[in-house]
């Protein structure tokens, strides 16, 4: 079997891009004035996710002519799941001791430990509010379950054309912006059209044909993302940027239109980032500092929320203190959970 050219290996601008988009989130869930539109880049973190694991599939398949399951499930479980509990533990003595009444915070808990938040605040369940931030988490993991046998099923199908299952990825994200604007069209609430897995999938399933589109980096897509990236990825990450200084979540306009908008624009954003290695943008992400916060930028996402939540409703902390005290806090937590949970358990998992 023919073995394409793979471009994976660690990507110092991904992870940079990741790193500065948490903090655009960071400022969002400190005042969301300051960043309203922060929801452009978790589409963008869908999306390099979707790339990411695809990819990996396709070396198993075609280095193996198989995927293995059990491999990839249980590098899933060591990589995050370890540093969700240690937080949810930490966050569980906190409201033990200081919220009333217990069994929200308890519900909570359980919501993100089975990775069901999306749905709990979609449908808003009587939860605790301060880990909602595991709403992504919980869409990332049913991914993680639910594709894998999805992209067998396609590569056995198709064998080694790549196309066939682009037309489907494309086709189910499609798909799913229509569904989106529909919900929309017809006043579904916010929090449904914000939350649910079902009008997230077009994300998802874009960077996933990104897989497909770059895993040879000599095909005519990998060709052509590596010809406009020089102009297209700082422009692209210039563009979203400022966009997210306008865009807000609570907009219908967003689910109509803008939100289809970005998800185009991230996705060849990340297709520049992955296809080619020495533009304008990836000197940006590249960025010593942008790289440590997206290397520690999971346990970043995981304690900065529940700490600024806190701070804020539960003790009525000013916006200062919050930010001088609860940020420093989540990055020395995220820091310390890199190092000594998530960097040891990620050398014991099946492959190193």
């Amino acid at each position: 079997m023919e073995r394409p050219r793979f471009p994976l290996g660690y990507s110092a601008s991904l992870d940079g891009a990741r790193g500065l988009m948490t903090i655009t989130v960071i400022a969002a869930h400190l005042d969301p004035d300051w960043y309203p539109g922060a929801i452009i880049f978790m589409d963008t973190f869908f999306i390099i996710s979707g790339y990411l694991i695809t990819s990996l599939l396709l070396k198993d398949w075609f280095e193996l002519g198989r995927i293995r399951f059990a491999r990839f499930y249980l590098r899933r479980i060591y990589r995050l799941y370890p540093a969700l509990v240690l937080m949810l533990a930490a966050y569980l003595i906190v409201a033990a001791l200081f919220l009333r009444p217990f069994e929200p915070a308890l519900r909570a808990v359980g919501a993100a430990l089975f990775y069901m938040m999306n749905w709990a605040r979609a449908f808003d369940w009587d939860i605790s509010t301060h880990l909602g931030h595991a709403w992504s988490l919980s869409i990332e993991e049913q991914f993680y379950v639910c594709w894998p046998p999805l992209c067998l099923l396609l590569l056995r199908r198709e064998g080694k054309r790549t196309w066939p299952p682009v037309a489907v990825l494309i086709a189910i994200g499609v798909a799913s912006m229509a569904w989106r604007h529909a919900l929309a069209e017809t006043g579904a609430p916010v929090y449904r059209l914000y939350n649910g897995t079902d009008v997230r999938l077009d994300a998802l399933t874009f960077g996933c044909a990104l897989g497909f589109l770059l895993h040879d980096g000599a095909s005519r897509v990998a060709r052509l993302a590596r010809a406009i990236a020089p102009v297209a990825a700082p422009a692209v990450s210039l563009g979203l940027f400022l966009f997210g200084f306008h865009a807000n979540y609570f907009d219908r306009e967003w689910y109509l239109w803008q939100s289809s908008l970005c998800v185009g624009l991230s996705t060849v954003l990340v297709a520049c980032l992955a296809a080619r290695k020495d533009t304008l943008a990836h000197r940006l992400y590249e960025w010593a500092p942008a790289v440590f916060l997206g290397r520690i930028c999971y346990g970043l996402y995981l304690w900065h929320y529940p700490i600024l939540a806190l701070m804020e409703t539960r003790w009525n902390l000013p916006l200062e203190i919050r930010l001088l005290v609860g940020v420093p806090a989540a990055l020395a937590l995220a820091t310390l959970s890199y190092k000594f949970v998530e960097l040891p358990l990620m050398r014991l998992r099946p492959g190193g």
